[in-house]
């Protein structure tokens, strides 16, 4: 890291955060790391103590640090959740609809089922038969709409992406947070028919179906939810 320059003091403390995510990525830390102590990245950067303290608040807030009292600052856990529920709260911030949030999420499904399609993986697929067997076994609402969920992040999984599985988890705990408390045997029935038929277009390698039926499905489930 290079020393601050005088001339840019009016923006300090957000300067050396990212002179310290530099640090980070140019050092290859990881979770668990330790930076240096306050002292030393005072002296590296050449600035005060109280510059460098604000700067590791900063990044703590954003989850990228954990400051432990008295133990210094360390790396958190690469966990990207907390950025993007970040995200999130500023786009709920924005009076934003749900529109925006629909179509992402129907961007990382449908890349979904291009992945399992493309690498025909059984496994994958007795997955979410797995999760379809839940939903119908229980009679219990929060349960069911656990298990709806699951089947979901079992479909996201299968891209072995961890920022596609962490963002998609966040939008599709949005509209399970948005949906009612209570849901009725036909919208039961609806739900796991669906997912059947998602199945089956998935053991059949037909894109182009569960494209619709993946569409369909979740446009149903948002124009349940606004009705509710």
């Amino acid at each position: 890291m290079q020393p601050i320059e005088e001339k840019e003091r009016f923006t300090l403390s957000k300067i050396v955060s990212d002179s310290l995510r530099d640090y980070i990525i140019t050092n290859k830390l990881s979770t668990g790391d330790k930076l240096p102590s306050e002292r030393e990245l005072a002296k590296m950067l050449d600035v005060s103590r109280v510059i460098i303290r604000e700067a590791l608040h900063s990044l703590e807030s954003t989850g990228i640090l954990t400051i432990k009292h008295g133990g210094g600052a360390y790396i958190n856990s690469d966990d990207s959740s907390v950025i993007f529920n970040n995200l999130l709260f500023f786009w709920q911030m924005k009076d934003k609809n749900s529109d925006e949030l629909f179509d992402l999420r129907l961007l990382l499904e449908k890349e979904a089922i291009a992945h399992i399609i493309s690498q025909s993986n059984q496994e994958n697929l007795g997955n979410l038969e797995a999760k379809i067997l839940l939903m119908k076994d229980t009679d219990e609402p929060e349960k069911f709409k656990e298990y709806d969920r699951d089947f979901h992040r079992e479909l996201i999984s299968t891209t072995q992406n961890e920022l596609f599985m962490q963002l998609a988890d966040i939008i599709v705990q949005y509209f399970a947070n948005v949906s009612p408390p209570t849901i009725s045997q036909l919208e039961k029935e609806q739900t796991i028919h669906e997912h059947q038929l998602l199945l089956q277009a998935l053991k059949d390698r037909d894109k182009k179906v569960a494209y619709e039926i993946l569409e369909g499905h979740l446009q149903r489930s948002i124009i349940t939810k606004s009705k509710s």
